[in-house]
């Protein structure tokens, strides 16, 4: 069997502890729509901080933790264990952007969300245009220096906490028309403007708004890479945030098996605890099993 090295358990511990101070606000986050008071919001963030579990993802020398990829799933398996997207103060900023960021995009956007000092959302998904994103709708025009983008957005998730969005449209003109490229948009800027906010079947102050681009005009310094590249730059951020939210949904499954087991042991039935049941041993079992 795979063994953990003393680091990997180091920063499992880590976020193990953090998890372990952000379960016991859950019910006040789930009765505030997910949100808590500003200055626990800002604890959590400064503890996170504090202990090194912001920026995992990103290499030491771009002045993030340069974990290995087992331990930025151990600390985001962690992050799953808490509800309400708490422990999304376990931040991965983009580490893709990292070797082709300009020296402008570096210290305007990159290092500062490094820091903990931005937060950054990715307007890429649309209405007809979900999991393919090859057929995006929202274009990109040259004008002089410049780019106009047009579209629409869906499930532009952490909006209303970010920064600056990436937004990903087609060239309409230029050798690379029909051609993605990706974009750095302030938050707020001209033109940008949320169509609605649907509601969800979970409470996180995270919001996924619809969100509108009209005659968004922005300078060419903030193209992301050259003319043609959007689509491996949005590539590259899903297969890593699929592997991340599959390691959150493993850390909430065990969550669940020990909320679970809690439960039946102290669930009196017939003057026994729930848990002799031979059937709720099995199901108890069964769900463990599964984690593995």
């Amino acid at each position: 069997m795979y063994g953990l090295s003393s680091d990997d358990v180091c920063w499992q511990d880590r976020a193990c502890n953090l998890a372990d101070a952000l379960i016991p606000h859950e019910v006040e986050a789930e009765r505030a729509g997910g949100w808590l008071p500003t200055e626990v919001r800002a604890e959590h963030h400064e503890e996170a901080l504090a202990r090194g579990l912001v920026a995992t993802d990103i290499p030491t020398e771009a002045g993030g933790q340069g974990c290995t990829m087992l331990q930025q799933v151990l600390v985001q398996e962690q992050a799953g264990r808490v509800t309400n997207g708490l422990g999304w103060v376990m931040a991965t900023p983009p580490a893709w952007w990292v070797d082709v960021a300009t020296e402008l995009q570096r210290e305007r956007w990159l290092l500062p969300t490094v820091r903990g000092e931005m937060v950054e959302c990715y307007a890429i998904t649309e209405e007809h245009a979900g999991s393919d994103v090859a057929d995006l709708g929202a274009t990109a025009r040259r004008d002089g220096d410049s780019y106009v983008l047009d579209g629409e957005k869906w499930h532009v998730t952490s909006h209303n906490e970010a920064s600056y969005a990436f937004v990903q449209a087609v060239l309409t003109d230029g050798p690379h028309a029909g051609e993605h490229a990706m974009f750095v948009v302030d938050l707020p800027s001209p033109g940008v403007r949320v169509v609605r906010t649907p509601a969800y079947s979970h409470s996180f102050a995270h919001e996924h708004p619809i969100v509108a681009f009209e005659g968004v005009r922005i300078p060419e310094s903030h193209r992301v890479g050259a003319e043609g590249e959007g689509m491996l730059f949005a590539q590259e951020w899903f297969r890593f945030e699929r592997l991340m939210v599959a390691a959150r949904c493993l850390g909430a499954a065990d969550r669940l098996v020990e909320e679970a087991s809690t439960f039946a042991s102290g669930r009196m039935i017939g003057g026994a605890p729930l848990a002799e049941r031979q059937l709720v041993q099995a199901m108890l079992a069964d769900s463990l099993t599964e984690l593995f």
